[in-house]
Formats: structure tokens, sequence, C-alpha cells
């Protein structure tokens, strides 16, 4: 094979280039530091399917028809069926978040929504989370001066 040939890694050594992979690693260089509390990122949403076969299946009817709906009324009912069990789903999902209520997260209970977090959160506090006991550009005693640790090589200094 070509790329294990001795000339392949001569060439490769000679760029400066090693020929094996790089491998990174997590340092930790500020103590990890989390909340009592947790904000929503995105709306609450019941986890519930979309009804995109029973829709794929009314437009193929309608398709056939000719987009005459009188032969499509066993689709359309299925379809709004589903649009409807949907609709209650999240709506039991909302009711369930705002509560707060612990074990039956609507009706997946697999994940928790965030008022369920903060709930447990505010039942069982944490007494260290989230205060920091440094600055946020403060050098460790575990670290070099001659480390740019923060990335402030390059930065412009003090305007004179």
């Amino acid at each position: 094979m070509f790329t294990t040939s001795p000339i392949f890694k001569e060439r490769a050594l000679a760029r400066g280039k090693s020929i094996y992979p790089k491998i990174k690693t997590f340092s930790e260089i500020l103590p990890l530091a989390g909340k009592n509390r947790v904000q929503a990122g995105q709306k609450q949403r019941a986890a519930s399917s979309s009804c995109t076969q029973e829709l794929q299946a009314l437009f193929g009817c309608l398709k056939k028809w000719e987009f005459d709906d009188k032969p499509c009324a066993k689709q359309h009912s299925s379809y709004m069926d589903c649009v409807h069990k949907g609709a209650e789903e999240a709506a039991e999902y909302m009711e369930a978040a705002k509560k707060g209520t612990l074990g039956d997260g609507g009706s997946s209970g697999k994940s928790m929504t965030s008022a369920q977090f903060n709930k447990i959160m505010k039942l069982f506090p944490q007494p260290d989370l989230g205060q920091q006991p440094y600055r946020q550009m403060k050098r460790l005693p575990t670290q070099s001066y001659a480390e740019d640790t923060f990335h402030r090589k390059h930065w412009a200094g003090k305007r004179s």
C-alpha cells in the first residue's frame, strides 16, 4: 500500500508532520461551575408525531382524484384525528411543565422539563453551585506565567 511505504513516512517527517493521529484531551483551565436553575433554551414541546404519514396519504389521495375531496374523506378524517390527538398531548405536556409535576413529563416521561428540574433544585439546593471563587481571567497556581492560557498574547495594549 502506498501510505505505508517508507518514502511516504520520510516525506511526512520532512514536512514536520507527525505520522500518528492527533490526540485531543480535555484540560480544565477554569473550574467547571453549574447553577441551581436552568433556563429553557427552546419552547417546551411534547415528543409527539407530526402526522406526516397521514398527511402524505391525504395528499396522495387528493392527487389521485385531482383534488376532489369527497373520495378522500377517510384520509382527511384520519389526519384530523392525528392532529387533535397531538394537540391534546401537547396541552398535557405544557400543563405538566407548568406545574412541574415529577415522574410524568407528558406521554413519554423519559426526560425532565426545565420546570421539573428547577423544582427539584429548589427542593434540594446545592450550596456550592454557581459561586465562582475566582475571577474569569485569573491565572491559577498550577498555570505558568509563560502560558497564553486566555489567548491574550496578541491583544492590543493600553492606549497611551
